[in-house]
């Protein structure tokens, strides 16, 4: 796929959920966060950022993902604002907030992600774990993080960095949420996520010491993809053994990605 030139282009591209083959790898567009609120499209089959802006009206951002069903650009603020960000224009519109405050020790990783099925937000922190409905603001505590019981890390402290579902792609029946722990360096499931229950899939291979980017797109036709970025490269991961498969070295991005969406097709 050409590589796009001026921001408009890329929001077209984003809108229509660029579905194309370059290589042989498939093509979608993506959101990246950078620094304290600044996006990056970055065309995933090239791997390339193609533009760049700040997010107005918030001075900061934990986290963004898409609303699967509505197509929605959200982010989250330190104040727990839920935000709706326009990729056209980076200007933040201001839903909700939070009625139960996220404990966040510093330098922590926060999550920001979506379950599609259940169109709430999962929002976590260490071992703290909420569920959100964003039109209300209202928060449910949900279980703590813990390796389950028969798992190998049982007892071990999780480091969950990011997280994402499958079948993000309107409001599916069914769901499964992945996470990234950056102690073993490893793809875990959250075998129930309302529980906070874990289990270990396998190693990534690939050490980034905390910084890991992590999203699963899902096309019309219900097939995912899960990504990984980490310092200067995008990776493609298995969800059966938490491997890396292939690996594309990451161009024009400045800093390291905080956190990453792929705006698939609605």
């Amino acid at each position: 796929m050409r590589k796009t030139s001026t921001l408009m282009t890329t929001v077209a591209l984003i809108a229509a959920g660029s579905i194309a083959q370059a290589d042989g790898h498939a093509s979608l567009m993506a959101v990246g966060l950078t620094g304290d609120k600044t996006l990056v499209m970055i065309d995933s089959g090239s791997a390339t950022a193609t533009a760049t802006m700040d997010v107005t009206g918030v001075d900061r951002l934990l986290g963004i993902d898409l609303r699967p069903a509505t197509g929605q650009l959200i982010g989250v603020t330190p104040a727990f604002e839920i935000v709706e960000i326009d990729p056209a224009t980076g200007e933040a519109t201001v839903l909700s907030t939070m009625d139960t405050e996220l404990p966040i020790a510093d330098g922590a990783s926060v999550i920001v992600d979506f379950n599609p099925q259940a169109d709430k937000l999962r929002f976590m922190s260490g071992t703290t774990n909420h569920r959100v409905d964003i039109e209300s603001g209202a928060v449910t505590v949900d279980g703590s993080l813990a390796y389950e019981d028969a798992d190998m890390h049982s007892g071990e402290e999780p480091n969950i960095v990011a997280a994402a579902y499958i079948n993000s792609y309107g409001k599916p029946e069914s769901t499964a949420m992945f996470d990234i722990d950056a102690t073993i360096v490893a793809v875990i499931q959250q075998t129930s996520p309302n529980d906070g229950t874990l289990g270990a899939i396998g190693k990534l291979g690939v050490d980034a010491q905390d910084s890991y980017a992590f999203d699963i797109a899902t096309d019309a036709d219900g097939n995912n993809t899960a990504y990984l970025a980490t310092p200067g490269a995008l990776h493609t991961v298995s969800l059966e053994d938490g491997t890396v498969q292939d690996t594309w070295e990451l161009m024009g991005v400045e800093g390291n990605l905080r956190d990453i969406t792929f705006m698939t097709a609605m």
